[in-house]
Parts: structure tokens; C-alpha cells; sequence
């Protein structure tokens, strides 16, 4: 696409260029030289190309496996309504909405509240305000 931007651009230029030169026919051109705009052009979309496919191969981050060995250890110093959440909340990756944990858990909203309340002080997960809904993500 940046390639028949650019090339499309270099004809146009082309096109300007030789109807407002003044120098005669087949002699050389005191204006813009239009192939090094050309080249440069073409050499910056190849290196877009090579940092794009770069990101692509190596951009992904996997999900942290060391993330899943904390969240197991705190598992295990939970216990009753906070560790059935918890245990929600690691089945879902790690993200849930507040919405989906009251479905999921059959807890009333306000005791959903409550256990994010608590834990959320204990440093095991945080809350974000999404729009009118609440996103919680595990540390």
C-alpha cells in the first residue's frame, strides 16, 4: 500500500517536474531529483515492512506462566467465598467482569462486592471501571 503511494507520488512529481523545466529536451534537470525522492521512499516502506513483520514474530508476549505459579500460591491462603471466586477469576485467564463472577458464583452483588473488597486490599487483584461495569484482573 506504501508502495503504490509512493510510486504513484514519484509520477506525479515526475509529471510536474518536466512540464515546469525550463531546460531542454534530454539534458539534465537543475530541479528536485525525483529518483533519490523515489529510492528514499521505497527505503523507509522497506523498513516499516522488516519492523512491522519484526512486532508480528516477536511482539507477541505469551501469557506469563509464572503469573499462573503466583496465582496458585494464593489459592492456597484463601479460603470459603474468597477461594471460589479466586478460583473463577484463574478458570477465566485472569479477567473477569464483576457481572460475569456474580453469574459464574451465584453470589448476591453486594457479597461479590464485598470478597473483591477484600482481597483487593490484600493486594491479589485490582478493579477497573469500565463504562458502567467493573473489569477485575488478578496480580
Amino acid at each position: 500500500m506504501v508502495a503504490l503511494l509512493i510510486n504513484s507520488f514519484s509520477g506525479l512529481v515526475t509529471m510536474i517536474n518536466t512540464g515546469e523545466c525550463a531546460c531542454e529536451a534530454g539534458g539534465l534537470c537543475s530541479q528536485v531529483p525525483v529518483l533519490t525522492q523515489f529510492y528514499i521512499g521505497y527505503t523507509m516502506a522497506a523498513a516499516l515492512a522488516v519492523v512491522g513483520v519484526f512486532l508480528l514474530i516477536f511482539g507477541k508476549r505469551p501469557v506469563i506462566e509464572g503469573g499462573k505459579e503466583k496465582w496458585n500460591k494464593n489459592l492456597k491462603k484463601l479460603s470459603g467465598d474468597e477461594k471460589g471466586v479466586y478460583e473463577t477469576l484463574i478458570g477465566s485467564e485472569g479477567f473477569m467482569f464483576q457481572s460475569d463472577i456474580v453469574e459464574k458464583s451465584g453470589f448476591p452483588k453486594a457479597k461479590v462486592s464485598r470478597i473483591l473488597d477484600k482481597m483487593e486490599a490484600k493486594g491479589l487483584l485490582e478493579r477497573k471501571r469500565r463504562g458502567m461495569a467493573n473489569a477485575v484482573v488478578l496480580k
